[in-house]
């Protein structure tokens, strides 16, 4: 399902009060912004990328990594428990929009969605649902199936079904609207870079091995990085640094 964007949604999110509504490392660039990446909050608003909810600048090593590329990090903030619900989508589709014109970036820009976690269910549902053109997709230990996922952790289900529970269907629709196991075949055409934390306690490696297995059966690319050692969230340096250099690759195509 594709959310549509109406112009008069402008007026309240917009180039002027965008930051309002996520965080971005636009003060580290220093030349013409040419993309944007976008990075989607896990559960409760906190990142493994290296992305805060706290209101502010978006800095550190990545973002910096980034700006020397001219690419805007944006770290939204489409709710803690939004499981990249139809409002999550809106959310970000606004912002884009409203970082684009800020930047004076045309709709053919480059466009990544990234995350981890929820977050990593979020870049893969949002580069399937949102009205703007993602380029690449990249996720780490992402949520694919959320009504399997209900009983891993005793918060789960409260955040899972506050995310859904307003769409007029039934609830087991509406969480199969959001898990990007049920939408294999639907996903779009562009590059996809997927990680796998190997000792992850919540999303075992193994369901992502059968996720990325049958993506890659249903025609699409994808680069695949098991993190040996690594709990949920967790990197190895040489996993770190290739996600960095996969969204910078993918935004030159």
């Amino acid at each position: 399902m594709k959310v549509p964007i109406y112009e008069s949604d402008s007026e309240y999110i917009n180039a002027d009060n965008v930051s309002c509504f996520c965080n971005t490392n636009l003060d580290l660039l220093t030349t013409q912004p040419r993309g944007i990446v976008l990075e989607f909050p896990g559960l409760g608003g906190s990142s493994c990328l290296g992305g805060s909810i706290d209101m502010g600048p978006y800095s550190g090593n990545y973002a910096e990594a980034l700006a020397r590329e001219g690419l805007v990090l944006v770290y939204v903030f489409p709710g803690p428990w939004s499981w990249m619900n139809i409002g999550a989508v809106r959310i970000c589709d606004l912002t884009v929009s409203a970082i684009r014109s800020r930047c004076g970036l045309p709709p053919s820009s480059p466009l990544i969605a990234t995350g981890g976690s929820m977050g990593g269910l979020g870049g893969l549902i949002y580069t399937l649902q949102t009205t703007h053109r993602v380029t690449a997709c990249a996720v780490t230990c992402p949520a694919l199936d959320a009504p399997a996922a209900m009983s891993v952790q005793a918060a789960f289900p409260r955040t899972f079904l506050s995310a859904v529970a307003a769409y007029d269907m039934p609830l087991s629709a509406a969480l199969a609207s959001i898990s990007p196991a049920a939408h294999i075949s639907e996903m779009p055409d562009v590059p996809y870079l997927i990680m796998a934390d190997c000792e992850d306690e919540l999303f075992p490696v193994e369901e992502i091995d059968r996720y990325v297995e049958a993506l890659r059966g249903s025609g699409r690319s994808v680069e695949y990085i098991h993190m040996e050692g690594c709990t949920h969230g967790g990197f190895t340096p040489e996993a770190r640094e290739r996600f960095t250099q996969f969204v910078i690759e993918k935004s030159k195509l």
